[in-house]
């Protein structure tokens, strides 16, 4: 350990203020007593170093970055990325993550949805993840990050698993909360002024982010920061009782309270997965519809649908399906309750539209398919089908001018 270069004291072993070869009192010392002198401070290059590039944390921002800049390479967006790219890069998503891809808790974590998004994490990564590495060994620190991911994901999937996940966040909250337990009950050798403050810092960071969080609602995914910091705040505490304690020591309780959270995270996992894995066949009837399994998708999508009413892309999905099966009766009512849930939906307007015309009401059939129209302009196959709806409604005028335009329209995007 280092001493003071004027009194001799032992230094802290990490410290959270400047880096400095005098102990606290004597920097106090040269700032109230002029006449009191001391050798200048002069630290190493190895420490300014250690301070200003931890290398967990800037190992972990460059796989994020490296991760952001794949997908800018294969052509997702910078700004807003589709939810089939969001997917095809490792999103969490419940119908995925609680079937058979449980892996995409831990991929989500390292996927932002566009550059505001992964800015603002890498921020917040950079400045928390220095003062962990001081704090914390460098494979607790890993682990630490690794667990509250997890933890992050699984509050997710837990509390709104049809919402597609992913960012580091969960895994930022869950250091803040290692933090704030560890620096409160670790009983480290750091002044009470830079412990208060610091904790003050980290608490204002995790309250103020769950406020705006909950403020914004849905955009920001507070279940995942809440599953992080709970997480961290957990392990924090645990580890704070050896974080003075030597190597070997430390090694064994780290080891013991990595098992234990392993154990914990797996039966979390079991438990969301009982609680919410009726998800799973929503998976499988989209997966039915893209072979062309009409009975499986049914059959799945009505048992979703049977868990969750209120859900609109899975019931627009299965009166889709009921109409390729000739069940008319069945695509009419289905979509209608999608409807209702979302007027504004094209595609639902524009299958219940087709439906109302095969069941003879060209009224109601005319009525969806304008409004399909209202919503998407230019589009041949809905002026296409109006058109075969003023056909049946004997409006001939009216259908040779929308067969017109669908001509127009599609000759105009390259369709033929």
């Amino acid at each position: 350990m280092a001493n003071c270069a004027s009194c001799g004291r032992d230094l802290p072993a990490f410290t959270l203020g400047e880096v400095s070869d005098l102990c606290s009192d004597c920097r106090a010392r040269v700032a109230n007593d002029p006449s009191f002198s001391a050798p200048a401070p002069a630290p190493s290059r190895p420490a300014i170093m250690a301070r200003t590039r931890p290398p967990v944390t800037t190992a972990l921002i460059g796989i994020n970055v490296a991760v952001f800049v794949a997908m800018l390479a294969a052509g997702v967006s910078a700004v807003g990325p589709k939810t089939a790219q969001l997917l095809q890069w490792g999103a969490d998503w419940g119908p995925l993550s609680l079937g058979t891809q449980p892996w995409r808790m831990l991929t989500s974590n390292y996927l932002h949805i566009g550059i505001i998004h992964i800015l603002l994490n890498m921020w917040c990564l950079w400045n928390l993840g220095g003062l962990a590495e001081l704090i914390f060994d460098r494979w607790t620190y890993l682990l630490i990050y690794l667990a509250c991911g997890l933890g992050g994901s699984l509050g997710s999937l837990w509390w709104h698993p049809l919402v597609i996940g992913a960012g580091a966040s969960g895994a930022i909250f869950g250091m803040a909360g290692a933090l704030i337990a560890a620096l409160y009950l670790g009983r480290l050798p750091i002044p009470k002024a830079a412990l208060r403050g610091t904790l003050k810092s980290l608490l204002t960071f995790a309250g103020y982010n769950l406020f705006f969080g909950a403020a914004v609602g849905g955009r920001i995914d507070n279940s995942a920061h809440i599953g992080g910091l709970v997480t961290g705040l957990a392990l924090g505490a645990l580890l704070a009782q050896r974080l003075t304690e030597p190597p070997e020591v430390r090694d064994r309780w780290r080891r013991a309270i990595f098992v234990a959270a392993a154990v914990v995270l797996l039966a979390a996992f079991t438990f969301v997965k009982q609680a919410n894995g009726y998800v799973v066949s929503l998976e499988r009837g989209l997966d039915a519809v893209q072979r062309g399994d009409l009975e499986d998708a049914v059959r799945n999508l009505e048992e979703f649908t049977a868990k969750k009413p209120q859900e609109r892309y899975a019931l627009a999905m299965l009166g889709s399906v009921y109409y390729q099966k000739q069940d008319y009766a069945k695509a009419e009512s289905t979509l209608k309750c999608a409807l209702a849930l979302n007027s504004e939906d094209v595609g639902t307007q524009y299958n219940l539209g087709l439906t109302e015309l095969k069941l003879g009401n060209p009224d109601q059939a005319i009525l969806h398919l304008q409004k399909a129209l209202q919503i998407r302009a230019s589009d041949g196959d809905i002026e296409e089908a109006l058109g075969n709806a003023y056909r049946a409604k004997g409006m001939q005028a009216e259908a040779e001018s929308a067969f017109k335009k669908a001509e127009e329209f599609r000759k105009a995007a390259g369709q033929h």
